[in-house]
């Protein structure tokens, strides 16, 4: 199976590489977060200012950085909206950010194995992470939802057998694991608990 972090993996080798330049329209990943039109809409192009880089000069843009203008004090500036990558420079883009009229990232979205599909989804409030979720099954599903106060991991839901069901849950106090529960007959609710043990 194709490692859920081959994104990762490949971030710091996608430098000295090249590749074609077709391109494929993302999948969007099927989410229990119903993601509004007008976050999607920060990266659409239409009525943007569009700024493409090629960082590995291969005459192909890897970067795509989107500005919509808009007054303030009867100025006219540009406020970037989205940026797109292309990290392994296969002609596809990987990850896209949306950002807030302040700067800050809305979401992200990241195809991690480069297969045209989205498998994280990250979620910020204030430029704070506060929620992701991930496929890694890659079947377009939403099988992970980790949760997070204040930028520190609070919370990890899982769907442990991809049936669509949550069954598996780790709970985190101070950003350590502190116990995890197990639903062992599907009924959405948990039937054991283990205690962790971490630094014991």
């Amino acid at each position: 199976m194709r490692s859920t972090w081959g994104l990762l993996a490949l971030l710091t080798l996608a430098w000295g590489c090249n590749g074609g330049t077709k391109q494929v329209k993302k999948a969007p990943l099927k989410s229990l977060t119903k993601i509004k039109a007008e976050e999607r809409s920060r990266c659409n192009a239409t009525g943007k200012r569009v700024l493409k880089l090629d960082l590995n000069q291969d005459k192909q843009p890897d970067v795509w950085k989107l500005y919509r203008t808009k007054l303030e004090g009867g100025t006219k500036v540009d406020v970037l909206t989205c940026k797109e990558r292309d990290v392994n420079f296969d002609g596809r883009k990987d990850i896209w950010y949306y950002y807030d009229d302040e700067g800050n990232i809305r979401m992200e979205e990241m195809d991690l194995d480069f297969d045209g599909r989205i498998d994280l989804v990250t979620h910020r409030q204030g430029g704070k992470i506060f929620r992701q979720e991930m496929d890694t099954n890659h079947d377009g599903k939403v099988d992970v939802f980790k949760y997070y106060e204040t930028g520190v991991l609070n919370k990890i839901d899982r769907d442990s057998n991809y049936d669509g069901k949550i069954d598996y849950w780790e709970y985190y106090e101070g950003g350590q694991l502190d116990r995890i529960g197990y639903d062992d007959d599907g009924d959405g609710l948990v039937d054991r608990w283990d205690r962790a043990t971490l630094g014991k």
